[in-house]
C-alpha cells in the first residue's frame, strides 16, 4: 500500500528540471526469501544525494547511472517527486 501511494504521489507531482550537484552516493545490499544461497535472492539498490536550489534530495537510481555519477558533478537533474528521471552533466 505504501508503494502504491508513493507511486500516485509521484504521478501527481510535476516533472522538475533544475541545476543540481551530486553530494554523495550509497548502495544498499539485501537478501529476500529463505536462508543460504539456495533460496531467495540478493539485491542491490543504488541511491544518489543531490543538492538542488538549496534542498537535498536522495533518489534511487539504476546501477548504470550510479556508476556514471561522481560526488561533485554539476548538471541538470530531472525528477518527478521521488522518481529519478535523469541527470545531464555540465
Amino acid at each position: 500500500a505504501r508503494g502504491a501511494s508513493q507511486w500516485r504521489r509521484n504521478n501527481a507531482s510535476p516533472v522538475l528540471v533544475r541545476e543540481a550537484k551530486v553530494l554523495d552516493k550509497r548502495m544498499e545490499v539485501g537478501h529476500t526469501g529463505g536462508s543460504g544461497n539456495a533460496h531467495g535472492h540478493s539485491y542491490t539498490q543504488y541511491y544518489v544525494t543531490f543538492e538542488a536550489e538549496g534542498e537535498r534530495v536522495e533518489l534511487q537510481v539504476t546501477g548504470r547511472e550510479y556508476g556514471m555519477l561522481a560526488a561533485g558533478d554539476w548538471g541538470d537533474l530531472t525528477n518527478q517527486g521521488t522518481r529519478y528521471k535523469g541527470f545531464e552533466r555540465r
